[in-house]
């Protein structure tokens, strides 16, 4: 009877050692060392290599990198394995796991973790002044604004790309006014601003193009984005009321008046005979007459105002 169970007792431990020499021995956990490249852009893609001992290269092993399956997984040795890695979201550092495939239950994690870096350009979310507006309530047609904004859907650098500004008179105006507005860019945050060195008046068409900005990690702009406002001119004037640091070229150069600084003279011609009118000090207050017509030099068709 002791030699029966002696004899089951060797058997059983001859099964034990076979299990441990063969199966047992056969998918051992995977061990892993590093991981290269550490980053890659949102949108996954990236080739990864990840090196170590012990990976399954008969069933294979599985990849996950934040918690997603890797695709492409290869496991050319059983110190090497290389990957692509799934979409993520950017700036997020995430966990990369190596699971030999029939050993659930003995993941590795790897000492480094995998960085997503942002790939997706910023794009215009809005303009002031809107596209298309017509700004028609003002106080000083010479100065009704200065500097226009850009907002985007993420923070840009401001000193990135360019902001241009072309201006075109609109049909009202005596003097025909176009080209390139100079001006400064600045700007933080999400939003860029281009300030005019002069300021911008009535009866002008502005047209904003922006291109090439450059979000904070280097995304440019994918494609330019123009938008375009008008700036109203009010009716033209037969009389004009001076404001306080008027003088005759910068009443002349209202749209209302002459849209142009250099026919002051007339002004001086028509309001000359006036007992209070002095060319050289004229009064807040005071009230010009504007002369229009043929005998000025206007067109047959301008308006005379009211």
């Amino acid at each position: 009877m002791r030699k029966l169970r002696n004899i089951a007792i060797v058997v059983a431990l001859g099964f034990v050692f076979a299990w441990i020499a063969g199966c047992g021995g056969c998918n051992p956990a995977p061990e892993t060392a590093s991981l290269s490249p550490t980053e890659g852009p949102e949108t996954g893609e990236t080739s990864i290599r990840i090196t170590g001992d012990k990976f399954n290269m008969k069933k294979g092993v599985t990849v996950t990198v934040g918690g997603k399956n890797a695709t492409g997984v290869n496991v050319p040795s059983k110190t090497e394995i290389t990957a692509v890695t799934p979409p993520g979201t950017a700036g997020q550092s995430v966990s990369v796991v190596v699971t030999n495939n029939g050993k659930p239950d003995a993941p590795a994690t790897l000492g480094q973790k995998f960085t997503y870096t942002d790939a997706t350009p910023p794009t215009v979310t809005g303009t002031s002044p809107a596209d298309g507006t017509n700004i028609s309530d003002y106080e000083d047609s010479l100065n009704v604004m200065n500097s226009v904004s850009i907002t985007f859907s993420e923070s840009v650098n401001s000193g990135t790309g360019s902001v241009t500004v072309q201006v075109e008179s609109t049909p009202g105006p005596v003097s025909q006014e176009s080209g390139a507005v100079s001006g400064s860019v600045g700007g933080s945050g999400n939003t860029v601003t281009f300030t005019s060195d002069q300021p911008m008046g009535s009866g002008r068409k502005y047209t904003v193009s922006v291109s090439g900005v450059q979000d904070t990690t280097g995304n440019a702009l994918a494609s330019a984005h123009s938008f375009s406002f008008t700036i109203t001119s009010l009716e033209k004037v037969s009389r004009y009321r001076v404001r306080k640091g008027d003088t005759l070229p910068i009443i002349a150069a209202r749209p209302e008046v002459y849209d142009n600084a250099k026919l002051w003279p007339r002004l001086v011609e028509a309001n000359q005979d006036d007992y209070y009118f002095d060319r050289d000090r004229i009064i807040e207050g005071q009230w010009l007459w504007v002369p229009r017509g043929e005998a000025w030099g206007d067109e047959p068709t301008a308006s005379t105002g009211n």
